[in-house]
């Protein structure tokens, strides 16, 4: 962290508390010139400083720091030999279980993502077979690519189940479904990986921490009934009525609509009579149409995949392998890309999410980024890339790619585009008081 970093981070927190230098002095014990060296960049900001700030004010630890770039022109490669020193092997009752390896991870994301090998061999696809370790599930989103004979286990409402996998196929788990994974025996006696790809999404902990802050007792009060559309519709527009102070009377007063005819309903109402609840509650009528959650897990076969050439069909310079996708993650995006054409691809990628390569291939594919930077990616290889950073191809090749919004996706992504480019440049680089002398 730069000490450059931690002075905007500081202009701001006293921009927010309506705090002057000499306020800021006589809250924390300094001399209003201390503060204003610190302000200036001449005076390091520190931590028991920060200390005596969180004590003071309502603020937090982590409002002080900025999240760190670890990215060189916007991307971050690790590369195979890299991965290979991060070898370590896991065990299960004693037994060899896996062999794990550590692929890119870059801390301007939340992917994180690993080589798993599976030692473990299995002579049936017995879910209950005594052999196979369940863990107990994790936080994280996992979207997983299988290569070889792999058996995939995993427990809803303490049923255990299996699927056998194989080379291109997919699946998604989300968080907390306790699950396996196991090479099944066969002929050519090879053993089975995967590509765990494990990334935070909205819930991110960013989001924990004031949940956490929240309490148990309360957060659980948040939840939605997301089971399927017309609950999910019910469900937020009671969440909406509650925080507008709006009884069911009061909105047959304001609209003549009866909400109570509509709840009584086992199916949507029609757009215009959404809209018309929108207008009345002052919000965005795809606010009371939340995605529904109709995935714990989903399984992806391989020859199920949609599939189309990019750009076009007359145009074949790639072929895009969509594997598995879910609607409750829009931003989310997972795809086999083969790129078709050796030294002849025109088409450069601007993509507006974070995204994981890995390069699943048996050929060096060149990537060439902003036009100008120039690198090599060789089998085995991953790489992170920057949302919007322009980057295009050279080589034929096969790659696997996982797209995730992060942070700047929906609201996030609304509220960012009502800035002006000016109050843009601002916002990323605050340092004006919030008013002047």
């Amino acid at each position: 962290m730069t000490k450059k970093k931690i002075n905007i981070k500081f202009k701001k927190i006293l921009n927010d508390l309506k705090r002057r230098p000499e306020d800021a002095a006589s809250d924390l014990g300094l001399t209003k010139k201390k503060i204003l060296e610190i302000l200036d960049g001449k005076r390091k900001l520190e931590f028991d400083l920060i200390e005596k700030a969180v004590k003071k004010w309502p603020v937090n630890f982590n409002e002080f720091f900025s999240v760190e770039d670890d990215t060189k022109n916007g991307y971050k490669i690790f590369k195979n030999k890299a991965s290979n020193s991060t070898e370590r092997k896991m065990y299960r009752a004693g037994y060899p279980y896996y062999l794990y390896k550590d692929t890119v991870m870059s801390k301007v994301s939340t992917f994180r993502p690993e080589w798993i090998q599976q030692l473990k061999i299995v002579k049936n696809s017995n879910p209950n077979n005594v052999g196979v370790r369940f863990n107990n599930g994790h936080f994280l989103h996992q979207f997983t690519y299988f290569i070889g004979p792999v058996n995939f286990y995993y427990k809803i409402n303490n049923k255990k189940k299996v699927v056998k996998m194989n080379t291109g196929d997919s699946m998604y788990i989300s968080p907390y479904i306790p699950h396996s994974f196991t090479t099944r025996e066969n002929k050519k006696n090879v053993l089975g990986n995967i590509l765990a790809l494990t990334y935070a999404d909205k819930l991110n902990t960013e989001s924990l921490n004031e949940f956490s802050a929240i309490g148990y007792e309360l957060t659980k009060r948040f939840n939605l009934n997301l089971k399927n559309k017309v609950n999910a519709f019910k469900s937020s527009l009671l969440y909406h009525l509650n925080n507008s102070s709006i009884s069911k009377q009061n909105f047959f007063e304001l609209s003549g609509i009866q909400l109570k005819e509509i709840f009584k309903k086992k199916k949507l109402p029609n757009s215009n009579v959404i809209n018309r609840i929108a207008n009345i509650l002052k919000i965005n009528s795809r606010d009371l149409l939340p995605p529904i959650q109709d995935h714990y897990v989903k399984i992806q076969k391989y020859n199920n995949n949609r599939s189309w050439y990019y750009p076009s069909m007359k145009k074949k310079e790639f072929l895009f392998v969509e594997l598995t996708n879910l609607a409750h993650l829009p931003m989310s995006k997972a795809f086999e890309l083969n790129i078709l054409k050796e030294n002849k691809n025109t088409t450069e990628f601007m993509i507006p999410t974070h995204q994981y390569l890995y390069n699943i291939g048996s050929t060096t594919i060149d990537i060439t980024f902003d036009k100008k930077i120039k690198q090599k990616f060789d089998p085995g290889d991953s790489i992170y890339i920057k949302p919007n950073l322009i980057y295009k191809f050279k080589g034929k090749g096969k790659i696997l790619i996982l797209r995730i919004g992060g942070s700047i996706s929906s609201d996030a992504l609304y509220h960012l585009s009502w800035l002006s480019q000016n109050n843009l440049k601002r916002l990323l680089n605050d340092n004006k008081p919030w008013f002047n002398k």
